[in-house]
């Protein structure tokens, strides 16, 4: 018994344990007026002004790189195509928030441009709207018209 504790205890930190860096991909960040983010319910659509799923991998917050999503042969890959070296900071307004879409995170040993990241592990349709470090939408990625649009599901306030 007390054998099967330790192999429990050691595989969950060993889970902890992360390897490679690790990476928040997200949608590009958004600004949205404070009124329609506190009026925002289940059902509602947030339209992103995205034709094709372009997204990021930021870290501690900080833009890193641009990516975008390759299928093939069944299987999922973020390709990089740019490295951000500088990056722009949005600050909310008086008027406005700024929204993060995050898909989730995935870890990476190399940030280059051309580097594929297996993302098997991630669902794309499942978003979650964040605004100031804080959870205040989960919600799914749609095609409303051609552009890509989040649903949203449920609202955290």
């Amino acid at each position: 018994m007390k054998g099967e504790t330790q192999a429990v205890h050691l595989s969950e930190i060993m889970q902890k344990q992360r390897l490679y860096p690790e990476y928040e991909l997200a949608l590009p960040m958004i600004e949205v007026k404070k009124s329609s983010l506190k009026r925002l319910a289940e059902g509602d659509l947030l339209l992103l002004g995205l034709e094709q799923l372009e997204m990021v991998l930021l870290q501690e917050g900080k833009v890193c790189a641009n990516v975008i999503l390759d299928e093939t042969c069944n299987s999922r890959k973020i390709r990089i195509t740019s490295i951000e070296e500088d990056t722009v900071y949005l600050a909310d307004s008086k008027k406005y928030k700024i929204v993060k879409c995050s898909l989730g995170r995935l870890q990476s040993r190399v940030l280059e441009v051309g580097h594929q990241i297996g993302a098997a592990s991630l669902d794309f349709h499942e978003v979650v709207l964040v605004t100031e470090e804080k959870i205040w939408a989960k919600g799914s990625l749609v095609n409303v018209d051609d552009e890509i649009a989040v649903q949203i599901d449920e609202v955290k306030r």
